[in-house]
């Protein structure tokens, strides 16, 4: 099941919720952007909302019966969550996950972009660092005390960053406002409600507007760098402090120099995200919806909200042929003095958001707990399949393939491989020895470049059928041995040439 796909189109669609309602329009005296502005400034407040996640099925002839049961299990899940904001920085949320086999409290403390997490059933808190491992080309000339400061400037001036986006973008055509009497947190209010509903084609277009207005907004976006840049300038002199005297940092410490090195790949990297936006896919179809209702006070503060999506899942295989998400909440004491709650991160599982994140949870998890059960069978994250050629005409960019050398044996390239089951590699190019560590089933093999020994755990292994060794850059290995090491069955297709790695 396509579970990597169904996170992907979760997360992007919360963010698509929150750009939708960037409006300019003013309507019966209403400036919705003038809320959302100030939902932007808001320092602290307590809020509670429930995420809800509906899979709505499709074709399933081709799935297995235990596919099948995944699908079902999987059919309504819903995170109640209950927020305590304190500042840009701080953040708390006691919740749960709710679905067909059970609820999974947890808390987590947000802490900059880190989040500590404590949930049933691991044995250990988890933290995961947003910004660890994190690839962002414009980012990459800058120090790593500053890259890892980065998102928390980022959060400091989310009112600029939101105020650049409200300034570029178009208004929505179906705003509706009306006068209402609501409850929020048992308080009845009198509120305004904006309603709006888009298309998954308007949706599209609203976006590449905004961001093809953006692009054009060369001042506007030329602040918002001024501004980020302030709010790193104390690190960065903290790092000069520090006795750092290195030349990219003595650069950085020239504001214009700076901001006009960064502009052109910042400028570049939205540029591609404007392109990325597919009008014929998923969220962005012409099937696709999204409802909002934003419930605002008199004070021009954003207090409750309502928000559905639906998308037409357009190539998926995985049984269901749309997915719906809705998110309600409401939020009270803003700007009022509230306290998020910590936890204690001693003997915390350490985590960049990579390939390996969720099997090392994974392995922290007690096995009969309900989350491991759910990530295991139903969302099947161990489950994977990896088809490659061994002719050479699947070769496509520069990723390495697999080859059968003169023994007969099919060598296949050992990061590649690994990295696609989860698993963590090393290298030492002293003793040119490639280390795996599979957290699924705890192992840690060794091989070493032209030798046919290894060991698991520090025991010797079978013999290779063939040497580990070199072939343009990369460590091939005997298919069978990585495979079996890592839970894995193999299959060869002699009319098609693919070899195929499978782990359910």
């Amino acid at each position: 099941m396509q579970t990597k796909k169904w996170t992907w189109l979760i997360s992007a669609a919360l963010v698509i919720m929150m750009l939708t309602l960037t409006g300019c329009q003013s309507i019966q005296g209403l400036e919705l952007a003038k809320a959302v502005q100030n939902d932007a400034n808001v320092k602290s407040s307590e809020s509670k909302g429930t995420l809800q996640l509906e899979l709505i099925p499709g074709d399933t002839s081709k799935l297995t019966a235990e596919e099948k049961a995944a699908l079902t299990a999987l059919q309504d899940v819903k995170v109640e969550l209950a927020v305590k904001t304190q500042d840009s920085q701080h953040l708390s949320a006691e919740g749960k996950i709710i679905y067909s086999k059970g609820t999974i409290p947890f808390n987590v403390a947000l802490e900059g972009t880190k989040i500590n997490l404590n949930i049933e059933g691991s044995k250990q808190p988890i933290v995961l660092d947003l910004l660890g491992g994190a690839n962002i080309s414009f980012l990459s000339f800058l120090p790593k005390a500053i890259q890892e400061q980065f998102g928390n400037k980022i959060l400091e001036i989310k009112p600029a960053l939101i105020g650049l986006i409200l300034g570029n973008s178009p208004d929505p055509s179906n705003l509706a406002i009306t006068s209402v009497t609501d409850k929020v947190n048992g308080e009845s209010l009198s509120l305004r409600k904006a309603h709006v509903e888009l298309s998954g084609a308007e949706l599209a277009s609203l976006l590449q507007e905004m961001l093809a207005n953006v692009l054009a907004d060369e001042d506007g976006l030329k602040e918002v760098l001024s501004q980020l840049y302030d709010a790193l300038a104390p690190v960065i002199q903290e790092q000069i402090d520090a006795g750092d005297k290195s030349i990219t940092l003595s650069l950085l410490t020239n504001k214009d120099l700076t901001l006009g090195f960064v502009y052109s790949p910042i400028h570049d990297y939205l540029a591609g995200l404007a392109d990325s936006i597919d009008p014929t896919k998923d969220m962005f179809s012409s099937k696709a919806s999204l409802q909002a209702d934003v419930y605002i006070d008199s004070d021009k503060q954003i207090r409750k909200q309502n928000i559905a999506i639906h998308m037409p899942l357009t190539e998926s295989n995985n049984g269901a042929s749309a997915i719906k998400i809705s998110y309600v909440s409401e939020s009270w004491n803003l700007n009022k003095p509230v306290t998020a709650s910590t936890i204690n991160t001693s003997g915390a599982l350490q985590l960049n958001p990579d390939a390996t994140a969720i099997f090392k949870v994974l392995a922290a998890l007690d096995k009969q707990s309900t989350l491991y059960k759910m990530l295991k069978n139903d969302l099947q994250v161990t489950k994977k399949d990896i088809n490659m050629v061994t002719d050479g005409s699947g070769a496509k960019d520069d990723a390495p393939q697999p080859f059968i050398n003169a023994n007969g044996t099919t060598m296949v390239p050992v990061r590649f491989v690994s990295e696609q089951l989860g698993a963590e590699v090393g290298w030492n190019g002293e003793l040119k020895q490639v280390t795996i560590t599979d957290f699924i089933h705890g192992k840690k093999l060794l091989l070493t470049l032209n030798s046919t020994n290894a060991t698991v755990n520090g025991a010797a292994a079978p013999e290779l059928e063939s040497a580990a060794t070199l072939s343009d850059n990369s460590t091939f290995v005997p298919i069978r041995f990585i495979a079996e090491q890592l839970g894995c069955v193999v299959s060869f297709n002699n009319e098609t040439r693919v070899v195929t790695i499978h782990r359910d």
